[in-house]
This record gives C-alpha cells, structure tokens and sequence, in this order.
C-alpha cells in the first residue's frame, strides 16, 4: 500500500536526491526552499520511495509598458520596474522571479539585459533563480 508522508527526513533526502540524479538529471535535486507542501509517497512495505511532489511559492512579475509612450521613457520605467520587483523579491524573502510573457522579442531582450534564462520556448515561461 502506497502511503503519503509529510515529514522529510535527513535520509529521504539521499534516496531522493539518487532517484533523481539516476532518472531525471545528473544534477542534485531541486531546491525545496519556499516550499508550502512537501511529501513523499512510500511503499509502506518495503519503505521505497514511489514519488516526491512539492508546492513552491514564487514570485511573477507582472510588467505593463504603454507601447505609445516613447522608447526612452519605457526603457526607464522598465529598469525601475525591475528594480523594485528585486527590492520586492529581497524583501519576501523568495529566490525566483518568474515572467511569462508572449512576445517573444521582449521575451528576449528582458532575458539578456535581466539575465533571466528561458524555460519553456522563448515567449513561454522566464525564470531567474538565485536573485
């Protein structure tokens, strides 16, 4: 029988940190700072590790530019706005910064002059960890 348990021990960690180094990347596992859930279900038997899930709060930046404004002015709301979404970010005391955006060009540009990297396909999903 296949049992959820909330509390994570120091050894669950090492079993899961090998699960997903030999099935699903060759790096440590994921962060599980920020985390509101946390569980592993368990073979209740045998103690094996069938599956790890977590809920991470994290935080979206949401930008809206005027697109008649000119270039110079947008380009400086958009550096401040950036500014505080990291003063915000600092301030509750998250890690990642998360923007989805759909137009690829600006996808992009806040990807190169912000050093976020893509997630999904360029105009998906940007994520910068670590802010």
């Amino acid at each position: 029988m296949i049992k959820l348990r909330s509390i994570i021990e120091p050894p669950d960690i090492l079993k899961l940190d090998k699960l997903w180094q030999e099935h699903w990347s060759d790096t440590s596992l994921p962060s599980r700072k920020d985390r509101v859930v946390d569980a592993l279900a368990i073979d209740e038997e045998s103690g094996r590790i069938i599956g790890y899930g977590q809920v991470k709060l994290f935080a979206e930046a949401q930008l809206f530019l005027d697109p008649t404004a000119r270039k110079r002015d947008r380009v400086a709301a958009l550096k401040l706005l950036m500014e505080e979404a990291h003063r915000g970010l600092h301030k509750s005391g998250l890690d990642d910064l998360y923007i989805f955006i759909k137009d690829p060009d600006f996808a992009v540009l806040i990807a190169r002059r912000y050093g976020f990297h893509r997630v999904i396909e360029p105009g998906e999903l940007l994520l910068k960890t670590g802010v």
